[in-house]
Parts: structure tokens; C-alpha cells; sequence
């Protein structure tokens, strides 16, 4: 039993002192569903590339933003972190369209069609990162903006796009 508790005291702080990680890579939940991964350039930059899915018009696109953290200065924890960035993705949306008219003046048809269009955006990211090295993972919570453009004469703007992510790091 002593034998246990001393490797796990050794485990728990080997891990507590690598707090230093290069990447992580997990799933967001939200309105854009997807898998993640993100690789820090340098101690407060970071690219993250996420392939999202179901949520802008039940398709897939590949996003890439370019993030900046910043340790928020808590007196319970040193593991907070703010991260915002901006960038931008590229992929395809499948938007259902339903229209409806009358047919022989009295009689009401729905026509429902689904397209597959190209898509473009830009994007940005603003969220909270709780950096849990003892199990080595980081949840967050974040808001991301976007504005696309498809069907060579659609365009959308969300603001709403919240998420939650969980995420390995290594």
C-alpha cells in the first residue's frame, strides 16, 4: 500500500511539473460540431484547425484560426487562461429550402430541396481554457463568430456559435 501511495505521489508530480505542452487535441460541442487540434507556436500563440460538422447547414468545413492566451490571474488556480483569434475556414454546406404554392388555385404543394454548395468565411474565437495537468486535458468555453459566403450568392453572418470543448494534451 505504501508502495502505491509513493508512485502515485512520484506520477502526480512528474505530471504537475510538465505543465509546458506543445498540443491538444479533443471534440467541440456546440452549434458546429467537430474535432480539434491545436499546437502552440510560442507560449501565448497558437494555431488550432478544427474539422467542424452539422452545424452550418449540415455540412463539413475545415477552419483554421490563429489564437493568443493570456493567463487570467485567479487567486484559486493559475490554470485559466482567455484565449481570442481570428481566422477562417473553407468547405461545403447542404441547406434545405422549402417553398410553397398553390396549384390549381386551391390546393397548397410544398417543395422541399436540398443543394450542396461550396463554402467560404472568416472567422473568430473568444473563450475561457482550464488547463487540468493532472489528467493532462483543458476544458473550455467559447463563442465563434462568422460570416460565410456560398452559392456564389448566399452569405451568412452568426454570432451565437457557442461551444464546448474538452481536449488531450501532449
Amino acid at each position: 500500500m505504501k508502495y502505491i501511495f509513493t508512485l502515485s505521489i512520484i506520477l502526480a508530480s512528474s505530471l504537475a511539473s510538465g505543465q509546458d505542452f506543445k498540443n491538444s487535441a479533443g471534440l467541440r460541442l456546440g452549434k458546429t460540431d467537430g474535432v480539434t487540434y491545436k499546437r502552440f507556436l510560442n507560449d501565448n500563440g497558437a494555431i488550432e484547425l478544427l474539422l467542424g460538422f452539422g452545424g452550418h447547414e449540415k455540412g463539413l468545413q475545415l477552419y483554421t484560426t490563429y489564437q493568443w492566451h493570456e493567463q487570467i490571474p485567479a487567486r484559486f488556480t493559475e490554470n485559466l487562461y482567455a484565449y481570442w483569434g481570428v481566422g477562417g475556414h473553407v468547405g461545403y454546406v447542404r441547406p434545405t429550402t422549402t417553398r410553397s404554392y398553390y396549384e390549381n388555385d386551391s390546393t397548397v404543394v410544398s417543395d422541399t430541396e436540398k443543394r450542396t454548395y461550396y463554402t467560404i468565411g472568416i472567422d473568430g474565437v473568444l473563450g475561457l481554457e482550464y488547463r487540468i495537468f493532472t489528467v493532462p486535458m483543458t476544458v473550455s468555453m467559447e463563442v465563434k463568430p462568422y460570416f460565410e459566403y456560398y452559392g456564389l450568392r448566399y452569405t451568412q453572418f452568426r454570432f451565437w456559435d457557442f461551444g464546448f470543448i474538452v481536449k488531450y494534451i501532449f
